[in-house]
């Protein structure tokens, strides 16, 4: 949830919060302020957090290396519509990986995305290629891994790769995810359409759920294309409905950050322009 809450708003607004701010923002979704302050302990000593202090107070930013997590994610969370489905795959196959990093690289795999094609070989639809270069020089295996692009050639081959995706890609379990989002997140559009807005307060709290709640969900999807997923595919509403519902908090969340959440120079500054680039709020005449 912390990393939810720089990612989505911290980063807009100055990049630096105080860390009673942290907790202020946090408490009312239950967190106690020693949670709070042991887990942004530990993500400052897992380098997803930096820390600088001004008098008695301490301040927090994401370091480099989660900006770069962050941007890569953000590009997906706040599209304004569900990324293309391209059809050219990456694949890549572990050759003299040696066996002591080989859990380690598997894993680095999942989180960039890729799922098992077969033994030994990973496959990823649409991987930030920069981000799979940086993971392998890290761990050093530039020149033990064989990177291949290439496209599912014939039908047969096609109904092949869906029957794997559907066995073995845990499309089921997305699915399911994505129907209990929209279950949970529907009604509210429906009473945000008849104009009943909640406090500025409630509405900053529903964003930062919303963003984390889909965020767990859409990191899990591979963005197949089309013609891989079941017809009329979830998750293609879920992110319909994210737009809308974000579209519909952001003005009142700002206005609560910037009046009530804190930096170095006192309270936080107003949204940078790029925020109102998500989900394209600039078109939707939401920014005042």
């Amino acid at each position: 949830m912390l990393v939810t809450l720089f990612g989505d708003l911290v980063s807009q607004h100055g990049n630096w919060i105080w860390l009673g701010s942290l907790i202020t923002g946090l408490k009312p979704f239950g967190y106690s302020e020693r949670l709070i302050r042991t887990s942004v302990f530990r993500l400052v000593k897992s380098d997803w957090l930096i820390t600088k202090k001004v008098g008695r107070r301490t301040y927090y930013a994401l370091s480099e290396t989660a900006k770069a997590h962050h941007d890569k994610a953000a590009r997906r969370i706040y599209s304004s519509e569900p990324s293309s489905l391209a059809d050219a795959w990456t694949v890549v196959i572990p050759i003299f990986v040696p066996d002591n990093v080989k859990e380690t690289f598997k894993k680095q795999l999942q989180w960039l995305g890729f799922s098992p094609l077969t033994n030994g070989a990973y496959a990823h639809l649409e991987v930030d290629k920069q981000s799979l270069e940086d993971t392998l020089l890290e761990l050093g295996l530039k020149d033990a891994v064989i990177v291949l692009s290439c496209k599912v050639d014939g039908s047969h081959s096609k109904n092949v790769f869906k029957r794997l995706v559907k066995e073995y890609w845990g499309l089921e379990t997305l699915e399911a995810s994505y129907k209990e989002f929209l279950d949970a997140y529907r009604p509210l559009i429906i009473k945000f359409n008849k104009g009943k807005m909640p406090s500025d307060e409630t509405c900053f709290l529903l964003r930062i759920l919303l963003i984390h709640e889909y965020r767990r969900i859409l990191l899990k999807d591979k963005q197949l294309p089309e013609d891989m997923l079941p017809n009329g595919w979830v998750g293609f509403e879920a992110h319909e409905l994210v737009g809308k519902l974000y579209a519909q908090l952001a003005q009142a969340s700002v206005n609560y950050a910037v009046e009530n959440l804190e930096n170095a120079q006192g309270h936080l500054p107003y949204v940078s322009a790029k925020f109102w680039q998500r989900f394209l709020l600039n078109k939707l005449s939401v920014e005042p």
